[in-house]
């Protein structure tokens, strides 16, 4: 556990000295139990985009016995964990499906699909930077305003299961904002 700890600890220094910088850590940090959870955070500012896109795309090895979720929230109480209350929308893999999220809105949409790879556009409003619509290969259509938060600040990217199943994770605001790459 200490191991693990160190190793999220390094991940989130080495990313806030690089803010605004491409982060690709080699990857997740070794989990002490076969077949578990491995968790990490990594901090980052949505609200340094300045165009009206958000992009996320997930890569995994799909199966039926592996979960891969990327939560976004404002890390409140600063402690650099997006505790499950501080977390507003997860995107991810659960067993057979994709799944998104929305904590603050309330609203939970689930594709079965065959697909290895997500991919995700938000569309924001220019005034508000709030979620308009969506567009991907598993969800597209209207998106609740609630998609989208500009006092981002944290994303936790959890994987059960098989760790290995995880290939790349890439979110992007824009090219000047944050850009997050996790392999």
């Amino acid at each position: 556990m200490r191991r693990l700890l160190t190793g999220l600890l390094l991940a989130s220094a080495a990313l806030m000295a690089r803010a605004g910088e491409r982060f690709a850590p080699s990857q997740l940090p070794p989990s002490e139990w076969a077949d578990t959870e491995v968790c990490t955070n990594l901090l980052f500012d949505a609200g340094a985009a300045t165009d009206n896109k958000f992009t996320l795309s997930i890569t995994l090895s799909a199966a039926t016995n592996n979960n891969v979720e990327v939560a976004f929230g404002v890390d409140a109480d600063e402690d650099g964990a997006l505790a499950l209350e501080e977390a507003e929308l997860s995107v991810g893999w659960d067993c057979g499906e994709w799944r998104l999220r929305d904590f603050r809105g309330g609203a939970v949409l689930s594709a079965e699909s065959g697909a290895s790879a997500l991919t995700l556009a938000l569309y924001l409003s220019g005034t508000d930077r709030s979620a308009r619509t969506m567009e991907g290969n598993v969800f597209s259509g209207d998106a609740a305003p609630t998609f989208f938060n500009p006092a981002w600040n944290l994303a936790r990217v959890t994987v059960r299961g098989e760790t290995a199943a995880l290939e790349c994770i890439e979110a992007r605001a824009t090219t000047v904002g944050f850009f997050l790459r996790f392999r």
